[in-house]
């Protein structure tokens, strides 16, 4: 089976073989050329039994796969849906239609990780949060900007200043670039203690930490509570949902 992971700006795909996820590498898709990603990304594969999806990122990608995959394997991409209940996790979200796929399925992933309680963050674009306890009730989550969103926010929208990426800092900042990266470190530090704090007064649980997201690793550095980097994080939800029958 091959699966998909489409999020806001990048795709990550992974070829169910033996058991186990082997990657490959990821595309920048807003970056691919005008005939879209899916040639340079998937062109090397052989077809796949079941093609299996998590999309975030609208329609206008869904469809350029479906008819590069119909042209290419004639088959069908599976795009996955969030469920109410499903593997033993049942979502409290008020509207589970609006919960983001990938946000449910890496929650989804990170209990069955765990076998219990777990707080998984998925930073990229966006950095998420989502909280599942032990009897695996998804009890919501968070939702803030990534650390390149917020540092690229901030610079376009003030004069004379201009950072695209935040950069591991130290020290209190002597400079301005500096500056706009320890205040970004900083605020997703003090979310994620706040995250803790909030989990420990409320499910009086100590979860397992889970990261995955391609900033995890300056997540992983700078989080005041030690977290598990989980690459393929989505890409194991879906290998879950491709395991049960619907």
């Amino acid at each position: 089976m091959l699966f998909i992971d489409i999020g806001n700006s990048r795709i990550k795909a992974g070829v169910l073989e033996g058991g186990r996820i082997h990657l490959q590498e990821p595309c920048e898709w807003r970056t691919a050329a005008a005939g879209g990603p899916w040639q340079a990304l998937l062109g090397g594969l052989i077809r796949p039994t079941r093609l299996l999806v998590s999309n975030v990122a609208g329609n206008t990608m869904a469809d350029t796969l479906t008819t590069w995959a119909q042209e290419r394997w004639q088959l069908v991409p599976e795009f996955v849906t969030v469920q109410r209940e499903f593997a033993g996790m049942t979502t409290r979200y008020d509207r589970p239609a609006q919960l983001g796929i990938d946000r449910w399925l890496a929650a989804l992933a990170g209990f069955h990780l765990a076998k219990g309680a777990v707080c998984v963050i998925d930073s990229g674009t966006a950095l998420t949060v989502d909280i599942v306890n032990a009897a695996g009730d998804h009890l919501g989550g968070l939702i803030a900007p990534g650390l390149g969103l917020m540092a690229r926010s901030l610079t376009q929208g003030t004069a004379q200043l201009s950072l695209d990426a935040v950069h591991r800092v130290d020290h209190i900042a002597t400079n301005t670039a500096a500056a706009i990266s320890l205040g970004c470190r900083e605020a997703v530090a003090g979310l994620i203690l706040r995250v803790a704090e909030r989990i420990r007064r409320e499910l009086e649980q100590e979860p397992l930490w889970v990261v995955t997201g391609g900033e995890a690793e300056m997540i992983r550095e700078l989080s005041p509570v030690a977290l598990r980097v989980v690459p393929d994080l989505v890409l194991q939800g879906i290998a879950i949902v491709g395991a049960h029958p619907t």
